[in-house]
């Protein structure tokens, strides 16, 4: 934007003005000598002058049909002046372009028909007879000269710059006076100045875009290395790096990929998973150090994991053993105190048989032996049944011991499996990567559901997923409301960021995402008519300033910059103008800054300026409003020891900020054609500070 630069153009304003002080000093004559006074000066041709004693004897007799129908008269001729004079300055003009193109006869030809409404113009005559007397010398060098021109626009074509020169240096030398070759010349080296800047602008990009793969941040090396080729699309070294950058990217894409998942299975202590991965990385990135390292620290690890593992095994295995074991003891055991009850049995029965046959032979003393054998075998029965109930008992307890022992190694063993998976979960947690500490969490209950540590966690997860929706809520109702004033607004720009705002709060929703490719669609038609409307300011603004109308050119170069594009082209164009003006200046009239009083006149006088240059000749005032609040007229006059020849108004801006005023006084014919050595400000009911009023030309 322009907003700090002030620039603001001079207006010719059509409504009548007060040039002279003599003439405002006669406010109070009578309304007879009013119109003598107009009438002396519409006899003289001074029709401007004319004009204002006309309407001040108006003001004195409102109704007056003399004085209306002189008023009339008078502004038929100074619209029948205004027309010869664009009559003229357009002949005048385009035999200026058509001479400064080379094309003499058809120069000539407009010349004679500006002679043909101002016959006297030295300036016009003066051109004339300069293409006369080219066309007569040009007979015998014309071929060499056009050989010359061809070459240089060829080679300027080819951007072969130096080459180009000397062939308009060779033009130059055939034809001095010829204006074409010089501005080929200066062309030339224009375009060879802004070449070198695109030429540097492509290195620093390209250094830039080396560095950043230096430190293997490609998409911003590809991003410069795009926008070197916007500068040079066919450039081979930019094309080839963008080609290895590219690969480079992908390759470390997949490398940081198989990264982040060996980190991640690193931090899950899958060790063997997280080996694959490393091994992964270093089959793309060769001898990677980082990789490298940890395939270092992985070893011991999953040696450490697989004799942890083992133990366990080992464990359950041996409880395993022990419980057979104690089983197979208890049922040795019933089995021993079996065949002890049997064999006790087969004695009581084998006694009881001996004792009967014993009785019939000895049947008073067996009797008794019989009654004592029986209480003995009974005894002995009873002996045996006790040992193995005994041994029975204690086969039960060793298998119980052994069984009580295989339980406590198995529930150690559960609970690590628990405090492994809570160990992780905690780590997820503490890293705030709820979404797999919960899934962690979750594990523990296929272990041991409703644990109380992983019951609680959950809750608490489930908490802050709650304050996180809140928030992404809140930030997701802020953005579109945001957005949707934007979209009110037109700022449709502004609309897109809050709409990705909003999608980032929440992902994929399909509101947002639905008005977000409106707002960018609206957004990209607003951005194609200003940019439509930038590339229409910028070309007539290139065109005003080759044709050298300063004051135009940076009419546009404004326009095209307040429409807010970021474009740098439009503020160092008015820059370029405003340098030029500086150094191309004539005169500075004032020494230092000073206040103008209101309708007190402050004249400036200064030699005429040369003809030739006249055409090309610029009037700048920097000035403040010293009241601000409203806006008022200075009148600027110009004239010679003669009197008075023209001039124009300036809007005085009504803020207080000092304004750059830059106005074509070249246009107007009376400052070509008049030898002008005075130039009048006068401000109208206000003060104004006025800094510097130069008089300047475009080359």
């Amino acid at each position: 934007m322009l907003m700090k630069r002030h620039i603001l153009l001079g207006v010719l304003l059509g409504a009548a003005v007060l040039f002279s002080t003599g003439i405002q000093a006669q406010t109070t004559e009578t309304y007879e000598s009013l119109m003598r006074s107009g009438n002396t000066k519409f006899a003289s041709k001074d029709y401007i002058s004319a004009k204002t004693y006309f309407e001040m004897a108006l003001k004195q007799r409102p109704k007056d049909a003399e004085a209306k129908k002189k008023l009339d008269e008078t502004l038929v001729k100074i619209q029948q002046d205004s027309q010869r004079q664009e009559i003229f300055y357009s002949h005048l003009d385009a035999g200026d372009a058509l001479n400064a193109q080379n094309k003499y006869e058809e120069a000539l030809a407009e010349y004679e028909k500006a002679l043909e409404v101002f016959p006297e113009d030295k300036y016009t005559g003066a051109q004339a007879d300069a293409i006369r007397a080219i066309l007569k010398e040009r007979k015998d060098k014309q071929d060499a000269y056009d050989t010359a021109i061809a070459q240089g626009n060829t080679l300027l074509e080819e951007e072969n710059f130096d080459a180009a020169i000397m062939q308009f240096e060779i033009a130059k030398e055939i034809f001095p006076k010829d204006n074409l070759p010089k501005e080929r010349i200066a062309e030339a080296k224009r375009l060879q100045s802004l070449y070198n800047e695109k030429v540097a602008r492509f290195d620093k990009l390209m250094e830039e875009a080396n560095q950043l793969a230096l430190r293997k941040n490609y998409d911003g090396a590809i991003q410069k290395l795009n926008q070197a080729l916007e500068i040079f699309p066919n450039d081979g070294q930019a094309l080839s790096l963008l080609q290895t950058m590219q690969g480079s990217k992908a390759t470390n894409d997949r490398y940081n990929a198989y990264i982040a998942e060996a980190d991640r299975l690193y931090e899950a202590k899958a060790y063997k998973e997280a080996k694959t991965q490393y091994q992964g990385a270093l089959s793309v990135v060769a001898g990677d150090s980082y990789a490298t390292e940890m395939l270092s620290r992985l070893d011991p690890l999953i040696a450490q994991q697989d004799a942890e593992e083992a133990a366990r095994i080992a464990a359950e295995q041996e409880a395993a053993r022990l419980a057979a074991e104690a089983e197979a003891a208890r049922l040795a055991a019933e089995a021993e105190a079996a065949r002890l009850a049997a064999e006790a049995e087969a004695a009581r029965i084998a006694a009881e048989e001996e004792a009967a046959r014993l009785a019939a032979e000895e049947a008073a003393r067996i009797a008794a032996e019989q009654e004592a054998a029986r209480l003995a075998a009974e005894a002995e029965a009873a002996r045996l049944a006790a040992e193995a109930e005994a041994a029975r008992i204690a086969a039960e307890e060793e298998a119980a011991r052994l069984a009580a022992e295989a339980a406590a190694a198995a529930e150690a063993e559960r609970q690590a499996r628990i405090q492994a998976i809570l160990d992780i979960a905690d780590g997820l947690f503490a890293d705030e990567n709820y979404v797999e500490a919960k899934k962690k969490y979750q594990e523990v209950f296929a272990i041991d559901e409703g644990n109380a540590i992983a019951t609680a966690k959950i809750a608490q997860i489930d908490g802050i997923f709650a304050q996180i929706a809140a928030e992404a809520q809140q930030r997701y109702d802020a953005a579109m409301a945001a957005a949707s004033r934007f979209m009110t607004e037109e700022n449709y720009h502004e609309a897109v960021g809050q709409y990705n705002l909003a999608l980032v709060a929440k992902p994929d929703d399909p509101e947002a995402t639905a008005k977000l490719a409106e707002a960018e669609r609206l957004d990209n038609q607003k951005m194609a008519a200003l940019r439509a409307d930038y590339n229409k300011f910028i070309k007539e603004g290139d065109k005003q300033y080759a044709a050298k109308a300063l004051d135009k050119a940076v009419e546009n170069y404004a326009k095209a910059a307040d429409l807010g594009l970021g474009e740098t082209y439009p503020i160092e164009m008015i820059d370029k103008i405003n340098r030029l003006i500086e150094e191309n200046k004539l005169y500075e009239l004032n020494a230092e800054a000073f206040t103008m009083t209101a309708n007190t006149p402050r004249r400036f006088t200064f030699n005429p300026v040369d003809v030739a240059s006249r055409r090309s000749n610029y009037v700048v005032i920097k000035a403040r409003n010293i009241t601000p609040g409203k806006s008022f007229p200075m009148i600027v006059s110009f004239g010679s020891d003669s009197g008075k020849n023209g001039g124009f108004v300036l809007a005085i801006s009504e803020n207080e900020e000092e304004k750059t005023y830059i106005f074509r006084i070249g246009a107007q014919y009376k400052w070509f054609s008049e030898n002008n050595n005075w130039i009048e400000l006068i401000s109208e009911n206000d003060d104004v500070e006025v800094s510097l009023v130069m008089i300047s030309r475009s080359n």
